[in-house]
């Protein structure tokens, strides 16, 4: 891209970080975000951040994308730390999940669906009292989970 003589804008490095994450180029995700962390003109914002740590989480490097997050120059967004829990669900990472868990929980207390994700993490390995119990906290705190619902066009 820039060996053509274009000049990416931060939308372009974002949407490119995105497709590297949903195609699982790891390495061409992480060099484009090394590549912005060395020019000076061009810093990652939250936005790349989150992208790098969905990249890493989908491939399952859970630790290495939390070392970005705990050096990240600024701190961490509820998107950075949803990222993280999401990945932590899919790779069944209890320790970690509830860390970014606790994270979200500061930055979106009245958020249901973060204390959901962490029940459904809860849940996948097994560990049922853990995942009721924080539906009672839930339920303490006068959150609710509202029942979704799908429509189908016929």
């Amino acid at each position: 891209m820039v060996d053509s003589g274009i000049k990416p804008n931060e939308v372009t490095f974002t949407s490119v970080l995105h497709a590297c994450s949903h195609a699982g180029l790891v390495d061409d995700g992480l060099y484009l975000f090394n590549l912005m962390q060395e020019d000076t003109r061009r810093s990652p914002n939250v936005d790349h951040y989150t992208c790098i740590i969905d990249l890493l989480g989908r491939a399952g490097r859970l630790e290495e994308a939390y070392d970005i997050i705990t050096t990240m120059p600024s701190a961490p967004s509820h998107a950075v730390w949803g990222a993280l829990l999401g990945a932590c669900v899919i790779h069944q990472k209890v320790e970690l999940g509830e860390l970014a868990a606790q994270s979200l929980f500061q930055l979106e207390p009245e958020n249901t669906g973060n204390y959901i994700l962490l029940a459904k993490l809860y849940a996948a390995v097994g560990r049922w009292k853990d995942a009721e119990a924080l539906r009672d906290v839930m339920n303490d705190i006068g959150l609710r989970k509202e029942a979704a619902y799908s429509l189908t066009d016929m």
